[in-house]
């Protein structure tokens, strides 16, 4: 571990400098310095292995808030880098260098930029408590939210928050290069898959308007756009397979899911047919929501005519694992899980995170108070991995934090469309400025390449080439039989590429991008031009054209 006191800056592994916290009867504004008594947070702060960890006591009330400040230099500090909670979009939460800004949050790490000297703060995934830093030319602040939804947790047993961990880069290391190193630091033994993740999802071309002869179908063109690949290509069937999924204007998709709607019948069978035909079968779904009976004390909310289930509650993580066991046992190897954070914390739940130390949750309490909303999500994610076992499990609306070392997969960004190639750019192409955290963290799912009517080929095959040659998930949505003769040589060249399990490309310009253009494997250097279609970038977009 390097230590930034090496390049002139403070070290974070040390007693801060001052702390700060709250307790559910503190007033609100207990940052100010006349609220400067003794922290009503029973914690403490000690070494541990490879860094140090907060750690909360029980104490006289349930507990809101930790802000710890350490004082120093930052006066040289050009540019910062955070990350976001959940997944990435421009321009709404976007992922990119800023200046410094003293109140912007910053979500789970720092990376501070003066001149040629980097340095690294961050906390280790796995994190009992949602973390942000704040960095000023005067100091480095780390603010821990430890709520259970709505209120203050009622700690019953001491827990680690969270670990806190630096560095700094190293002599001619790149900005990408210490940033990837760090990224390993902050996750020591991150689940990746066993092998590439490359294929088809349905749901930029379909929508939901899929069956099983539709995805039988698809299943037969991935065979022909994938030839003579070793690994094989998975077949990802997206929302519209659920028993009570309806449309506008009572727009429903969530569950139960022990059973397909009539345009697919038996999803064993499904799954054995994909499998028949030489693709690894996989499914989405919505575990959270759902209809029918249940505990009283279980259910979290009313939403879009059903029920959302209270995931800290032990019916709920029962439920959960049962489902993804039934998706297993059904034969799919690759399982989406989708909507979970919008579910458990609120429709849009980091819509104010930026401008407030509250996470959304519509003024709900969970069942049980005395976890932590993080842990309450990361108990969720355990039980979906238990019930999938070997399966690689990709989280949709997850916190990547959270979720690392327990999903093999990510989706990092904000959907792409097959309806608007800018909003792909947008979003897909924004996703890879979390493409350090690949296999790293987890494999990174920048979300998939649309092939339709309403949106530019070249432009998505660029984007898959991009996918293929980094090493993240390379998935399309493709209308089927839809490509001409040179897009299908071309597709399956991509698909080769991202079969070959060959040195991945990372960013070689980091430090000065939004919309990564540029990536290097050491040798070569490979150009994207995503703003060609349009000669620039639009203004008014929206994702339905």
């Amino acid at each position: 571990m390097i230590s930034p006191e090496k390049l002139g800056f403070p070290t974070v592994l040390r007693p801060p400098d001052r702390v700060m916290g709250a307790t559910e009867s503190t007033d609100f504004r207990f940052e100010e310095r006349v609220n400067d008594h003794v922290c009503p947070v029973e914690w403490y702060y000690e070494p541990a292995a490879g860094g140090w960890n907060v750690v909360i006591r029980p104490g006289k009330e349930p507990v809101k808030y930790l802000k710890l400040r350490w004082h120093g230099d930052f006066s040289s500090v050009e540019a910062v880098l955070g990350d976001e909670w959940g997944r990435i979009s421009a321009p709404h939460a976007p992922v990119e260098w800023r200046s410094v800004m003293p109140h912007r949050p910053l979500p789970w790490f720092c990376l501070a930029r003066a001149g040629e000297r980097l340095v690294c703060y961050g906390v280790k995934t796995g994190c009992d408590c949602f973390a942000f830093f704040q960095l000023d030319n005067h100091g480095i602040t780390l603010f821990l939210n430890l709520m259970s939804g709505s209120i203050g947790t009622d700690v019953k047993e001491e827990f680690v928050a969270c670990t806190v961990t630096e560095t700094a880069g190293e002599d001619n290391e790149s900005v990408y290069d210490t940033a990837r190193r760090f990224m390993t630091m902050l996750c020591e033994k991150p689940v990746l898959p066993k092998a590439p993740v490359f294929g088809v999802n349905n749901w930029y071309w379909a929508y939901g308007n899929i069956s099983r002869d539709i995805v039988l179908r698809e299943t037969d063109y991935l065979m022909e756009m994938t030839q003579g690949v070793t690994h094989r290509p998975c077949m990802v069937i997206d929302d519209g397979w659920q028993l009570n999924r309806t449309s506008q204007p009572h727009y429903y998709i969530g569950g139960p899911f022990y059973c397909a709607n009539s345009r697919f019948g038996d999803m064993q069978e499904v799954s054995q047919r994909i499998a028949e035909k030489g693709a690894r079968p996989g499914i989405w779904y919505r575990p959270l929501l759902t209809l029918g009976v249940m505990p009283e004390e279980a259910k979290l909310r009313e939403y879009a005519n059903g029920m959302v289930m209270d995931p800290s509650h032990p019916y709920t993580l029962e439920r959960l694992r049962e489902d993804s066991e039934r998706l297993r046992r059904w034969g799919y190897e690759v399982i989406k899980h989708d909507f979970t954070g919008n579910d458990a914390l609120g429709e849009d739940p980091f819509a104010a995170a930026n401008h407030t130390n509250v996470l959304v949750t519509d003024g709900k309490r969970f069942f049980d108070n005395t976890k932590t909303t993080a842990t309450i999500l990361k108990n969720l994610y355990k039980a979906i991995q238990a019930g999938a076992g070997d399966a690689d499990v990709i989280g949709c609306s997850v916190i990547g934090h959270l979720s690392a070392g327990i999903h093999s997969i990510q989706r990092v960004g904000t959907d792409t469309s097959g309806r608007s190639v800018e909003w792909t750019a947008r979003n897909g192409v924004h996703a890879f400025m979390r493409l350090p955290m690949n296999d790293t963290l987890f494999r990174i799912d920048p979300d998939c390449a649309a092939f339709t009517d309403m949106v530019d080929a070249d432009t998505n095959l660029q984007f898959m080439e991009l996918c293929a040659v980094t090493g993240a998930t390379t998935l399309a949505s493709v209308t089927p039989y839809s490509l001409a003769d040179a897009q299908m040589k071309r597709i399956n060249e991509i698909y080769r590429l991202a079969d070959s399990m060959e040195k991945p490309y990372g960013i070689s310009h980091f430090e000065r991008c939004a919309i990564p253009e540029e990536f290097t494997d050491g040798t070569e250097v490979k150009r994207f031009n995503w703003t060609e279609y349009y000669d620039g970038s639009r203004i008014n977009l929206a994702w339905t054209y």
